[in-house]
């Protein structure tokens, strides 16, 4: 059983994912998913497990999978041995499947918190970003509960009136625009802007940078105009010198 599950396991191994089908594997030998992994070698499929550090962000199929997984097999609370099963569906040693896990339960949507990550989106802000500013969680785990939780429920629930409409050109901070205009300076005249240097750097999505850069630059223009257009006083005919030397002359 071991050898043909671990053989069966290399044929259904999918590269991209990382992972093999279990599910193709279990209906390939007629046997239950759970004993199908109870069985499995790693070390004789040379299937070796994906080693992901607690800051390496997982992808939204692999938070699906897992929580798919342990939902369907175990609804009651999950043993050791059980989570070693977990792992070696994922491929992914068990350990960081728990801590997972553990903060994807953790963590709770709230309406005011989808809300503001709703505007966050429409302003062109980066996961990371709307991390920093929205919640302490990481940017996968917010990605996938903002992917899977219902728009209906949320409109449904009471959420607070929003004191105000969030732009595009909004929440970019002082130290922000610095730093864009700085970045801008390296490249002469505005040409071959490396757009995704920029959005990497500053933390902002590429659309929001070149629209904030069009923003700046509407700014510095209307400054110089008005600058040019407020002459000295003392050159304008109705300045109070001239108004003064005028009325002696009528006297």
């Amino acid at each position: 059983m071991r050898n043909r599950v671990s053989y069966v396991a290399q044929r259904h191994y999918d590269v991209r994912r990382g992972r093999c089908d279990w599910e193709t594997v279990s209906h390939a030998l007629q046997e239950p998913l759970l004993a199908c992994l109870s069985s499995f070698d790693a070390i004789h499929s040379h299937i070796h497990p994906r080693r992901i550090s607690g800051d390496t962000e997982w992808s939204l199929d692999d938070i699906a999978a897992l929580k798919q997984f342990t939902e369907s097999h175990f609804r009651t609370q999950m043993t050791s041995d059980d989570w070693v099963l977990a792992g070696r569906y994922m491929n992914i040693t068990h350990s960081d499947c728990i801590a997972k896990m553990w903060t994807l339960n953790t963590f709770q949507m709230t309406p005011q918190l989808y809300s503001q990550i709703s505007e966050f989106r429409q302003a062109g802000l980066l996961w990371p970003t709307i991390c920093s500013k929205a919640t302490a969680c990481s940017p996968d785990i917010l990605r996938f509960a903002y992917s899977t939780t219902s728009k209906d429920k949320v409109q449904k629930l009471r959420r607070p009136k929003a004191q105000f409409r969030i732009s595009k050109h909004q929440h970019w901070t002082e130290d922000e625009d610095k730093h864009l205009t700085d970045l801008l300076s390296q490249f002469d005249n505005g040409r071959d802007i490396d757009w995704n240097y920029i959005s990497k750097t500053i933390g902002h999505s590429k659309n929001a940078c070149r629209y904030r850069r069009i923003l700046l630059m509407r700014s510095q223009k209307s400054r110089e105009v008005s600058q040019s257009s407020s002459p000295d006083m003392s050159s304008r005919s109705d300045s109070p010198l001239v108004y003064a030397a005028s009325k002696r002359l009528r006297a």
